[in-house]
């Protein structure tokens, strides 16, 4: 077998670098500001019978980010009254029809909106690594091809370069995903206080 005198080794990069930027739009698709009031409910513990029991062990939530409200049945008539004290210890306007609780989604407040924001940072932070994961790989499969004298320098260093330029252009998409989800998450008013408060970061 001759020397390879063709670059190929980038493929890979290109091809999983595009998939991840797919991978990470299908994921952020469920960040919403309604993951706020999900996170408080699911905090919430109550004692039955001397055990702790969690809010999904009681009830389950059912959602749709354009209602202004949303639904818990609960498994149990008997834990309504358990469920209805912490949601007005939390301060949500509900009311209950047999063993659904129909809760109205209050205003968020800035700082509990940015949790969200934090989500997607948290998510954006790792599709980043595993860009770079990504880039990383067929660069040192060349380099390892190269060092067996599969492949010639130029190779390697077309690799290189190849996979570096396909990273760019898949971190400057996610930014750009990640953009514009921050815009929908904070709307207008917000997320110029976003901007803001970046800047002086």
């Amino acid at each position: 077998m001759g020397v390879i005198t063709e670059e190929n080794y980038s493929l890979q990069a290109k091809n999983l670098l595009d998939s991840i930027v797919e991978e990470y739009l299908i994921k952020i698709e469920k960040l919403h500001t309604d993951n706020f009031y999900f996170h408080e409910l699911k905090k919430m513990r109550f004692k039955i019978n001397n055990r702790t029991r969690k809010f999904s062990d009681l009830s389950e939530i059912k959602n749709n980010f354009n209602d202004n409200f949303f639904q818990i049945i609960v498994f149990n008539i008997d834990y309504i009254n358990l469920i209805t004290d912490e949601l007005t210890l939390l301060s949500y306007s509900y009311e209950t029809k047999g063993q659904i609780i129909n809760v109205l989604k209050k205003e968020l407040k800035y700082n509990e909106i940015i949790t969200i924001v934090e989500d997607l940072d948290k998510l954006e932070n790792k599709i980043l690594t595993q860009c770079s994961k990504a880039r990383l790989e067929p660069i040192l499969r060349a380099k390892n091809a190269l060092e067996n004298d599969f492949i010639e320098q130029n190779i390697s260093r077309e690799t290189a370069k190849k996979c570096q330029i396909y990273f760019s252009n898949a971190e400057k998409k996610i930014y750009e995903i990640s953009l514009k989800k921050k815009k929908d998450i904070l709307g207008v008013k917000y997320f110029q206080k976003y901007e803001i408060e970046s800047l002086q970061n």
